[in-house]
């Protein structure tokens, strides 16, 4: 566990570097390269080790901590896009953003069923 922690540090600290110079420099790719191999690193590292990563409550308390996250975030762009929809007459400019942030709103809510019915059905609950 402690060697994992350690690896997530060295290659978040490796894709941030990345992404600075790469912001500095205007250039996308090495940005995105750094991701992709961060990710296949921890993803082999993961797949490799047999140390315990994560316990049942740790995944328990991740559920929790995502559903929430998702429900509250969900809530906040509705009710700005809402808003923002609500004041086109005042704030024009903002008029699209509330329609994208509504769009964004209502496609998480639609992505959160298609899982829903995915794992409803895949553990037969």
């Amino acid at each position: 566990m402690e060697n994992f922690k350690i690896l997530r540090m060295i290659i978040a600290m490796f894709v941030g570097i990345v992404a600075a110079l790469s912001v500095i420099q205007g250039t996308l790719l090495p940005a995105i390269l750094a991701i992709v191999i961060g990710a296949m690193i921890s993803y082999i590292y993961k797949k490799r080790t047999h140390e315990t990563l994560e316990d049942e409550r740790i995944v328990k308390i991740s559920e929790k901590a995502s559903r929430m996250a998702m429900v509250l975030f969900s809530i906040a762009i509705a009710i700005i896009g809402l808003i923002l929809i609500t004041l086109r007459n005042e704030y024009p400019d903002f008029t699209q953003a509330g329609y994208t942030l509504s769009y964004a709103a209502v496609g998480l809510l639609a992505l959160y069923y298609v899982f829903y019915g995915y794992y409803n059905k895949k553990y037969g609950y």
